[in-house]
């Protein structure tokens, strides 16, 4: 994957986010994710970078849903290549880059871009447009999808483990397990945005892929590991969902926050 080929798509990204934001007003942009009325959980993941100028509409967006949709699982996941640019992010990894080439090379995409919004695995725009998201959230939620529980949680300073069931898949499956900061926030230095404080919400720290599921089996099992160093924020959640394969649809998805106990 060029990096100029990244460029470009960055910069086209941004002119159709900026027209976006420019037709429907400020603030306004957000009512038709409003009036999505999520049903079923939808996973909402956000490929974007500190670096990118027009990334921080689109990580407004995702507050936006992850406020507004109590349906709707949202994941900011901060991708690399963007990295030698002059500022480099820190929240940004290798796992969150991949997942997103894993999403070009399925759905048949040129080259990867920030900021992209993907939907279920199903659904990919740039990830400003509000318009794009409210339609793919509700026509996502409509579907049937496969249930997912976390249960028995246990935390102590940075240790946790938890219980994670789901129901029988149709076809083969990933499971993946996600450890998420809610929160970070943080003074960019140099690069494109340069000068600005942007936030983040639930961003992707930790992505791991658990098991896979055969078609017409269930998995129950129980997940340990250790939460990252916070940065630049605080509070986490679990995030846990089904997937067809690398860069497929997402099949079900559930989240769980985490209180820590530190004894």
């Amino acid at each position: 994957m060029g990096r100029i080929g990244i460029l470009v798509a960055s910069s086209l990204a941004g002119i159709l986010s900026l027209s976006v934001i420019s037709r429907t007003g400020s603030g306004r942009e957000y009512k038709a994710v409003e009036a999505a009325g999520a049903k079923a959980p939808v996973l909402v993941e956000l490929f974007t970078s500190e670096s990118c100028s027009s990334c921080p509409p689109a990580d407004r967006l995702l507050a936006r849903i992850r406020d507004s949709e109590p349906s709707v699982i949202v994941l900011s996941e901060h991708v690399t290549y963007w990295d030698g640019l002059g500022w480099k992010d820190p929240y940004s990894s290798l796992e969150s880059t991949e997942r997103q080439r894993d999403y070009v090379e399925r759905m048949g995409l040129n080259s990867s871009y920030t900021p992209q919004m993907v939907v279920n695995g199903q659904f990919e725009f740039i990830g400003s447009d509000a318009s794009s998201a409210a339609r793919a959230i509700q026509e996502a939620s409509a579907h049937f999808t496969v249930p997912v529980s976390i249960t028995g949680l246990k935390s102590t300073g940075d240790s946790v483990s938890f219980e994670i069931e789901t129901g029988a898949v149709t076809k083969n499956a990933q499971l993946i397990v996600v450890l998420a900061q809610d929160e970070g926030i943080e003074q960019v230095a140099h690069g494109e945005n340069g000068g600005s404080t942007l936030r983040h919400v639930q961003i992707a720290r930790v992505i791991r892929h658990v098991s896979d599921v055969k078609g017409g089996s269930v998995y129950k099992g129980v997940f340990s590991g250790n939460l990252p160093q916070a940065i630049a924020g605080n509070g986490w959640h679990i995030v846990v969902f089904l997937q067809q394969g690398r860069g497929g649809s997402v099949l079900g998805v559930a989240s769980q926050a985490i209180q820590k106990l530190d004894i």
